[in-house]
C-alpha cells in the first residue's frame, strides 16, 4: 500500500497548561482531499496550527513524505505559572522547515498585510516555495483560477472585499507550490454567491491533484470537494467517512449529537 503523504500518531496539543486535542490519528495520501467537521471551539484549528508548525506538539509524531517533523517524545509540563518559559525553550516544531517539506496552510481570516497591493503580495508569495521549480506555471494557474484578483492588482489588501482577500490567501497558498494544501474556513463570512465561486476554484485545485485538507463549518461545500472526511468532537476524531458514504447534514448531527428527542 502506498504510503501516507501525512500521517499523525497519537497527536497531543494545546496551549499550555490546557489541553486542547488529543490522541489524533490522522492519514491523507498523495492526490487525496480530506476534510475535518466539528462544532467551532473544538479545537480544529488548534490542530491544524501545530501540523504547520505555529503551536508545538505536547506529544504523537507528525510525519510528512517519510519525515518527523517534530521532536521525539512528550513535551515537557510548566514548571512556574509566573515565567514564559516559551521564550528560552526550544521549539518542538519549526513552521520554516514545514514549509521547506511543502506542507502549506492557509489560516482562516484572511491574514494578510493591509498596506500591500495584490501585485506586491503575489509577488513575495513564491520565497515560500524554497526552490521548488513551477513558479510561472502556478503563476498562470492561479490567474485562471482567480481572474478577479488582476482586476485589483494595483489595489492595497485594506480594500478588498472578504471574498477577495480569500481568494488572495489561497492564491498564495499556492505560489508556495504545496506538496499538501490546508485551508482552514475558506468560506467563513463569504456570501452565498462567493463561496460558489470559491468552491469552484478549491475544487478546481483538488482536481489538478493537489492534496487537500480542508475544514469548513458549511457541510455541503465541505462534502462537495472531499475524498474522505473525519468528524471532530471535543478534541478527538470521533468517526472517518468514507467519499461514497457521505451522509447528509442530519445525519451528521445525529452522528454527533446524538436524535433530538
Amino acid at each position: 500500500m502506498t504510503a501516507p503523504l501525512l500521517e499523525l500518531r497519537g497527536l497531543s496539543g494545546g496551549y499550555p497548561p490546557v489541553s486542547v486535542f488529543r490522541g489524533i490519528d490522522l492519514t491523507i495520501y498523495e492526490n487525496e482531499s480530506v476534510g475535518l467537521f466539528g462544532p467551532n471551539g473544538h479545537g480544529k484549528t488548534t490542530l491544524l496550527k501545530t501540523i504547520a508548525g505555529v503551536i508545538d506538539p505536547w506529544e504523537g509524531d507528525i510525519v510528512f513524505a517519510g519525515n518527523r517533523l517534530n521532536a521525539a517524545g512528550r513535551m515537557a509540563a510548566r514548571t512556574s505559572r509566573h515565567l514564559n518559559y516559551d521564550l528560552f525553550r526550544k521549539r518542538r516544531i519549526k513552521a520554516a522547515t514545514v514549509v521547506e517539506q511543502g506542507l502549506i496552510y492557509v489560516m482562516q481570516g484572511n491574514l494578510l498585510f493591509p498596506e500591500l497591493t495584490v501585485e506586491e503580495v503575489l509577488d513575495i508569495a513564491p520565497r515560500a516555495a524554497r526552490g521548488r521549480s513551477g513558479i510561472k506555471d502556478m503563476h498562470r494557474r492561479v490567474d485562471m483560477l482567480f481572474p478577479r484578483l488582476r482586476e485589483r492588482w494595483h489595489s492595497k489588501i485594506r480594500y478588498l472585499s472578504g471574498g477577495e482577500r480569500q481568494m488572495l490567501s489561497i492564491a498564495v497558498g499556492l505560489l508556495a507550490l504545496p506538496r499538501l494544501l490546508v485551508l482552514d474556513e475558506p468560506t467563513l463570512g463569504l456570501s452565498p454567491k462567493l463561496r460558489i465561486e470559491l468552491g469552484e476554484a478549491i475544487g478546481k485545485i483538488r482536481d489538478s491533484e493537489v492534496p487537500l485538507i480542508i475544514v469548513d463549518q458549511n457541510l455541503e461545500f465541505l462534502t462537495s470537494l472531499v475524498d474522505r472526511m473525519y468528524l471532530f468532537d471535543h478534541g478527538s476524531i470521533t468517526r472517518e467517512i468514507a467519499g461514497d458514504a457521505m451522509p447528509s447534514h442530519d445525519e451528521v448531527m445525529a452522528m454527533m449529537f446524538g436524535k433530538a428527542g
